[in-house]
């Protein structure tokens, strides 16, 4: 009777507290998760060396989550210092280089102030040709001088329409990033009481 045949094959059963409410539970040796029968918390069963313990599945959720959080805060923090540089190097090739080396963005009032001074001086130059009775050449030489003006400050303003167009679209792409990211951390903050 006391000597009753042990079956070989039935599982080894181990007793592990409850991390929720401290209950003790029976657990099979293989087991990973348990429901405590006491309290109903979701618990993992963890085993290190000769240790074992469980925890509420819960707060692992919660640190999956914060941490998931926190993995979008780094993204869009990225995305907002990617999308600075892309803009340096975009704004340091549409700048204006002046004479003594230093850059400015393009200006469409500047080529339109420049382009009507070179105008002025091409009718002026062709006026004093003709009158002066110089050959056609130097006539047409003011005419070319008034067509290369009027080209460069179409150009000139075309560039500097360009480069509004091209800030302002950053400028919203990275205010749309922030507030974005100003909301996932809205998101994480407790409520206040």
């Amino acid at each position: 009777m006391g000597n009753e045949p042990q079956n070989p094959q039935a599982p080894a059963i181990t007793s592990v507290a409850c991390n929720h409410c401290g209950a003790p539970l029976e657990i099979q040796a293989t087991t990973r998760f348990v429901t405590c029968t006491y309290c109903g918390a979701k618990l993992e069963v963890h085993r290190s060396g000769s240790s074992l313990y469980t925890e509420v599945l819960e707060s692992i959720d919660q640190r999956t989550q914060q941490m998931a959080q926190d993995l979008d805060v780094i993204k869009r923090q990225n995305e907002v210092e990617r999308l600075d540089r892309e803009w340096m190097l975009r704004r340091d090739a549409m700048l204006t280089r002046n004479k003594d080396g230093s850059t400015s963005p393009p200006s469409a009032l500047g080529s339109a102030v420049g382009a009507v001074i070179a105008i002025i001086v091409g009718i002026i130059w062709m006026v004093g040709a003709s009158s002066a009775g110089a050959p056609g050449i130097f006539v047409a030489f003011g005419l070319v001088f008034v067509v290369g003006a009027l080209i460069a400050g179409v150009g000139g303003a075309s560039r500097a329409m360009q480069y509004q167009d091209r800030q302002r679209a950053y400028e919203q792409q990275r205010q749309q990033l922030l507030r974005a990211d100003q909301s996932g951390q809205d998101e994480r903050r407790p409520p206040s009481i």
